[in-house]
């Protein structure tokens, strides 16, 4: 799967982009969506608030609309995606131990809602979908910095989901 910097994609922007950022009312989601912003790109950003914060939101500088709503939920994220050119991927139940307290909740954000961003992306003609991962699919490895060539060893729902939202990832792009 092609690794793609921030710096890249801007480099391969249109002027004025129009940008999905799922889970944009997170810590990563509204910092992304605010620098995105800054550089000239239409920013729409889709998020349950589940374990995003509107008090994000208010922190961005400029424009931007706001969709609350679910990747879990097919409509939604179909909706969202059409007419977007790219796609940063941040939504995710980003806790190893509420994946270990409910395993379901965590499958359903990591795995079916970015399977679901991903089907989105391709159906509406979006040219690239970054996706963040987690260094935890590495487990407990002692060499660090923990670095992508290292293999897989997830020792929890959420690593084995955010994996498997790599391996999806991984497919899309290769078969679409």
């Amino acid at each position: 799967m092609p690794r793609v910097s921030p710096e890249s994609i801007f480099l391969i922007m249109p002027s004025t982009p129009s940008i999905l950022v799922t889970g944009g009312a997170g810590f990563i989601g509204s910092n992304l969506a605010d620098e995105l912003i800054r550089r000239g790109a239409k920013v729409t950003i889709i998020d349950n608030l589940i374990t995003g914060f509107r008090e994000n939101l208010e922190e961005i500088e400029g424009d931007f609309e706001f969709i609350e709503g679910d990747i879990a939920d097919r409509a939604v994220i179909n909706k969202a995606a059409m007419g977007m050119e790219f796609i940063f991927h941040e939504a995710a139940v980003p806790s190893v131990p509420r994946s270990v307290a409910n395993p379901l909740e965590t499958h359903n954000a990591c795995v079916n809602g970015t399977f679901n961003v991903l089907t989105a992306a391709r159906d509406a003609g979006v040219k690239r979908v970054v996706y963040a991962a987690s260094s935890s699919a590495y487990g407990d490895q002692q060499t660090l910095p923990k670095v992508e060539t290292m293999s897989p060893e997830p020792l929890s729902p959420y690593a084995a989901a955010k994996l498997a939202g790599e391996y999806y990832c991984r497919v899309f792009t290769e078969v679409y």
